[in-house]
């Protein structure tokens, strides 16, 4: 049985009235005219349009996406320093907060010197951990690698050869954890590098590429100035799509780190008294914004609301609006029993339309319309050209159940009595409702998948104290719901190495085995069914660990092990104990101690990366102590990304084995990482015919 079987019907008719959303999650009816407003990316909430020559464009020369992002030239390392590269200087410089300047960092001034720190056409910058990454357009183009703290000259890096069919120009970087990305806008595309600088391809097609940003997504955009739009590409290379307005993609990105303009100066007003600093690093005035940003008022009228109800009559409105100083929305609303076109509402009279009384954001207030089967919605926008207020959301309810159907007739003996009587009733009506509303939706506050999670209203944690489970708030909400939602069915294991290691993997989120791609229409028949893998099994006991030496059948060894007389440590008089001043526990038989060492004691192997973080591991102890027997002893061990064979290592899932490289050719390559020189076979037998046989041509001369 279902959790549904125990909720109270949907609210309808003749006792509740119907809803009808618009907006929020569902988005926004089709079909509705809009004058100076639009609808927010997403189809989160309706908004004035931004006044001409206001607007930003994500493929803004400068690279910052529309003040989404800092300029191309500007970077930002891990503690927070500012590092800018000189658009026609060529220097290399940080910020200073105490003087409130840029400071040039030594030996990168000037253009076109022969010393490899100097820049001839510097361009792009980004920094990661202790790196710098300088793209100098050159020629020849170089990117630079400088040590964020001594300024040395690391590496520079240059691509594969034969990659492209033009010498490369890198114009702009950034850094996406473990790859690097390039705008290489000779060649028309994005080149791809290593952490350790090898290449990892070439992405042709894209255009003169100038800049490159990174989104919370992952989502790498590439400017092109001039374009128009500024296309999107996914991790694994896929289109997500064009744009070109930022406010399309501001959710998408965290807050810009400091005022950016379209030139590309930028204000860091809030760390020194400075108006602003331009593309070079020098003191320049800080652009003020375009007066109005936004237009004054707008207009949108819904399409036609079908009740399905003839002669209905409208109950109230409650809208969802965030407003601010000298902003304000308005409703109005006309009825028909028949539908009518756009351009016959557009022709109604201004009669025709009835106001909505005013009420605070999140409040209601009734529709006065006469009754009709069809409704319109007309919301009025209005601000002071600096702003724009915000139409969230709207709920129309209908039609009109009263209360007055528990009065005598008498109070609705004609339609201005009924009428009259039912407005003054529905302030009472809503309290009423509200309530009923709570208690019909009180069922859904025990269910797992409904329960709040909020901070303010934590009843996920609530019924997780019923259950005698610890849902920490500081885990992420979607595995508090599934650690509530499979605790009563790790009740029966509870205490068990079964119980620990599935409520181990339900909080890893490894509860459900890994999907196996399915197996192609012309693979072969007799090829059996792909399985998925099974799951780590977390959990090893000690006991299992003991190496008995059996008199007669044991070996001297290494997996040997002898027990003596200080298995546990034990106090002896004489040797680790005195006389009046040791106390002797004789509780426990020394001659079960090989079997008590071992006994109560477990280990709890995970992934080092999932408990890098100390309070993450703190979580972890805390919900191994709440799931482990009283009586025993727990260790986490963290497991580490090395290989070791037939210990941690399997070969097709997380180890690979691969060809023995190829050697350098001296002048013709360079030393580095990943580099072999050439030489006799390094083992095994020579001659052998197979996969392994490497021919040595000095080798067989000699014989021959």
């Amino acid at each position: 049985m279902t959790a549904a079987a125990f909720l109270p019907p949907p609210a309808r008719p003749p006792h509740d009235p119907l809803r009808m959303v618009l907006g929020g999650p569902g988005g926004w009816p089709a079909g509705a005219t809009a004058d100076q407003v639009e609808i927010e990316p997403g189809g989160c909430a309706l908004r004035l349009v931004a006044a001409p020559g206001a607007a930003r464009r994500l493929d803004e020369a400068s690279g910052s996406l529309g003040g989404l992002v800092a300029p191309a030239n500007v970077a930002l390392d891990c503690e927070g320093g500012i590092w800018l590269l000189g658009h026609t200087t060529g220097r290399l410089r940080r910020f200073d907060p105490c003087a409130c300047a840029f400071a040039t960092v030594p030996c990168t001034a000037g253009l076109g010197s022969a010393n490899p720190r100097q820049l001839v056409t510097p361009a792009g910058i980004a920094a990661e951990d202790e790196t710098l990454f300088v793209c100098d357009a050159g020629p020849p183009g170089r990117l630079l690698l400088f040590d964020r703290r001594s300024f040395a000259l690391r590496a520079v890096w240059q691509p594969p050869a034969g990659t492209t069919a033009q010498p490369w120009s890198p114009r702009a970087v950034v850094v996406d954890g473990g790859t690097i990305y390039v705008a290489d806008p000779a060649n028309g595309g994005v080149h791809r590098f290593a952490r350790w600088g090898g290449g990892l391809g070439f992405t042709s097609g894209l255009g003169a590429v100038a800049a490159l940003a990174l989104d919370c997504r992952r989502g790498l955009y590439l400017v092109v100035p001039g374009g128009g739009w500024v296309s999107v590409m996914g991790p694994a290379g896929e289109a997500l799509g064009r744009f070109s307005d930022p406010r399309e993609v501001a959710g998408w990105f965290p807050a810009a780190p400091f005022p950016v303009a379209a030139d590309g100066t930028i204000s860091l007003a809030a760390i020194c008294a400075s108006d602003g600093f331009d593309r070079d690093g020098e003191p320049a005035r800080f652009p003020a914004p375009p007066d109005p940003a936004v237009m004054a008022s707008g207009s949108w009228v819904s399409a036609a609301l079908d009740s399905g109800i003839a002669n209905c009559v409208w109950h109230r409105l409650t809208a969802t609006i965030e407003l601010a100083d000298h902003q304000r929305v308005s409703f109005a609303t006309t009825t028909a029993e028949v539908p009518l076109s756009d351009a016959d509402v557009a022709l109604l009279a201004s009669s025709a339309w009835t106001d909505v009384p005013p009420a605070n954001p999140g409040q209601d207030a009734l529709i006065l319309s006469p009754p009709g089967r069809y409704l319109w919605l007309h919301a009025t926008l209005a601000g002071d050209g600096a702003g724009t207020p915000r139409l969230c959301g709207a709920m129309v309810e209908y039609p009109r159940i009263s209360l007055r159907r528990y009065l005598p007739a008498a109070f609705g003996s004609d339609p201005q009595s009924a009428d009259f009587t039912d407005r003054l009733l529905a302030i009472f009506d809503r309290g009423f409702r509200d309530i009923e509303t709570q208690i019909d939706d009180g069922a859904r506050l025990f269910d797992a998948d409904s329960a709040p999670a909020t901070r303010e209203q934590d009843i996920l944690g609530w019924i997780g104290s019923w259950l005698g489970l610890a849902v920490e708030r500081a885990w992420p909400e979607a595995q508090r719901r599934a650690m509530v939602k499979a605790a009563a069915k790790h009740f029966a294991c509870r205490g068990t190495v079964r119980g620990l290691r599935e409520t181990l993997l339900l909080w890893l989120g490894w509860d459900r085995p890994r999907t196996i791609p399915a197996r192609a229409a012309c693979a072969p028949r007799c090829c059996p069914p792909a399985r998925a893998p099974q799951m780590p099994q977390l959990v090893l006991e000690h006991w299992k660990l003991r190496r008995w030496l059996w008199l007669g059948k044991g070996r001297l060894g290494a997996d040997a092990v002898l027990w003596g007389e200080t298995i546990l440590r034990r106090s002896q008089l004489g040797s680790t104990a005195k006389a009046g001043a040791t106390t002797l526990d004789t509780t426990r038989n020394p001659l079960l101690d090989p079997f008590n060492q071992t006994a109560n004691r477990f280990s709890v192997f995970l992934p080092a990366a999932r408990i890098a973080d100390p309070r993450r591991a703190a979580q972890l102890r805390r919900l191994i102590d709440d799931q482990r027997p009283a009586d025993t002893l727990a260790t986490l061990v963290p497991v580490h990304a090395r290989m070791r064979i037939s210990v941690q290592a399997s070969i097709g899932f997380d180890a690979v084995v691969g060809c023995w490289p190829a050697g350098v050719t001296l002048d013709l390559a360079q030393l580095g990482r990943g580099t072999v020189l050439s030489g006799g076979n390094p083992g095994g037998p020579e001659g052998r015919i197979g996969r392994t046989a490497r021919l040595n041509p000095a080798r067989t001369a000699a014989r021959t």
